[in-house]
């Protein structure tokens, strides 16, 4: 039977691990590579710009699989599906230690985008069709902080690594993590009970190309990609102004600037339920108001001050990001997954926008310029989640 209830207490502690472990995955390795650019630059006789296509490598696989990730998962299950994916990871992100080349390592980046979403797709449909209510919501905030989890860990471990034993030696670290994920998704997840798998991969594939007709879902999808595009530009060249004077931070005091990472860890949860109180719509625009607020911050040249701000925006991200994901999972009756993997491209697609297109902006206005085009998509996404979520209570 189907807990309707929004209490944790009820859910076994084991499934909360496993699940916050698996949002862990999603941002672990894809945003690995943000605070060590210029490491890679001169590792591979690159420029700076150029190095950032080690984040969109990661991001566009992710883009172009999503679809047929959710299709799959509509067709063969959830936990199998998912389970498959992580030894695939496991494999890609061990194997990113022995990139010869950045066109080697180009390349390895984009295989672990494109595994990623087998996992994303099929753990919010899990989270669906097995808990229903306030109990969906709250453990689709687990999930979420998982993934705030999974970001900072990325981060900050690449940073310590090109600091203490090379950049290179951290995917050997983040593959050890992932296998553990990998245990606990085995031994402590059960096989979903409520799944209906759809009658062909055909008919799953149909699911995609109704959710693109879907404007609801469609702008969803839209707000989804503001939110990376938002996060991706902040850390990316927040982390390049802090590089350069009067800050001058090394590769180790960059990422550990990255430990903001885990307040949504500690705050999605509780925003989880807040959605529940007072309706998805109302939660979202607290969200991105409050991610405006700490864009401002940012702006002087004080650290305490841009620490703050960036705490301030990373959580308004990550509260928007659980928001987004459980419209989508609640909204798409049939086909979840398909319509998870639609909403996953385009929030990553947003997130590889986020780590190239602004680099004008950045050149010409500094990271001014950068902040006032954050503050823009932001108003953007809140107007149409205003106009896409109304009929939705929570």
């Amino acid at each position: 039977m189907r807990n309707e209830t929004g209490a944790t207490t009820q859910i076994p502690l084991r499934k909360i691990i496993a699940l916050f472990a698996l949002g862990s995955c999603a941002l672990l390795n894809i945003y690995a590579t943000q605070p060590i650019l210029p490491d890679i630059a001169r590792q591979f006789g690159v420029s700076l710009g150029a190095s950032t296509w080690t984040i969109s490598a990661s991001t566009l696989g992710v883009a172009v699989a999503a679809p047929l990730a959710g299709a799959i998962s509509d067709r063969f299950g959830r936990k199998h599906i998912m389970v498959i994916a992580l030894i695939g990871l496991i494999v890609t992100t061990a194997s990113c230690a022995l990139a010869w080349s950045f066109a080697a390592l180009f390349s390895l980046r984009f295989a672990q985008g494109l595994l990623v979403p087998f996992i994303f797709t099929a753990a919010l449909a899990y989270i669906a069709e097995e808990w229903s209510g306030r109990a969906a919501t709250t453990i689709n905030g687990v999930y979420v902080a998982g993934t705030a989890f999974g970001g900072f860990c990325g981060r900050f471990l690449a940073g310590a690594a090109a600091a203490l034993t090379g950049w290179l030696s951290t995917f050997l670290v983040f593959a050890v993590l992932l296998s553990f994920v990998l245990a606990l998704a085995v031994f402590c997840l059960p096989t979903e009970r409520h799944f209906k798998p759809s009658p062909s991969l055909s008919e799953s594939l149909k699911s995609v190309i109704k959710g693109a007709q879907d404007w609801r879902l469609l702008a969803t999808c839209f707000i989804g990609a503001s939110l990376l595009f938002q996060q991706v530009t902040s850390f990316t060249y927040l982390s390049l102004r802090l590089g350069t004077p009067p800050f001058s931070l090394t590769s180790l005091e960059g990422g550990a600037l990255f430990v903001v990472f885990l307040l949504p860890v500690l705050v999605t949860p509780f925003f989880g339920r807040l959605i529940g109180r007072i309706g998805r719509t109302q939660a979202f625009l607290l969200s991105q108001i409050a991610g405006i607020v700490g864009i401002v911050l940012t702006l002087p040249l004080y650290l305490p001050s841009i620490v703050v701000g960036l705490a301030l925006s990373c959580m308004a991200v990550f509260a928007g990001q659980s928001c987004a994901t459980g419209y989508t999972a609640r909204h798409a009756k049939t086909g979840r997954s398909a319509a998870t993997g639609l909403y996953l491209t385009c929030y990553y697609l947003g997130g590889s926008i986020g780590a190239v297109a602004p680099a004008p902006f950045y050149a010409r206005y500094g990271w001014l310029g950068c902040a006032a085009l954050i503050c823009l998509v932001a108003l953007a996404s809140a107007a149409l989640a205003r106009a896409a979520w109304q009929e939705m209570v929570n």
